[in-house]
């Protein structure tokens, strides 16, 4: 009877030590997991350095979409170069077309090194 005694004792003692240590325990779940929880915190701010690269990415695009704009509106240079590709010519110009000949060889691409030294 003196063991079954003291095993009540031991657990009576040991009781609010298990207890406090359950709700450390679910304490320390709830602030990982639940919403808003640091699990969710540490996505969120590996979220928010993703965007943040994508804006300034973004925003050096839109700079360089300015330029190229203002290029566009006011350098003669620029804006005949565009109307060059376009196929547009100027007062005055004639446009000669030569015809490809059927049996004409293909263009050769880039020098691969081969020519005199």
């Amino acid at each position: 009877m003196t063991e079954t005694r003291k095993d009540t004792e031991r657990w009576k003692r040991r009781l609010p030590i298990l207890l406090a240590a359950g709700l450390v325990a679910a304490g320390l779940l709830i602030s990982l997991f639940r919403d808003m929880g640091l699990v969710d915190t540490w996505r969120l701010r590996s979220k928010e350095r993703q965007l943040m690269s994508e804006v300034e990415q973004l925003r050096e695009e839109n700079s360089r979409l300015k330029r190229e704009m203002d290029d566009l509106r006011s350098n003669p240079a620029v804006i005949e170069e565009e109307a060059r590709k376009l196929g547009l010519i100027k007062d005055r110009e004639k446009v000669i077309v030569v015809p490809r000949r059927q049996d004409a060889p293909a263009q050769p691409s880039a020098k691969s090194g081969t020519g005199r030294p």
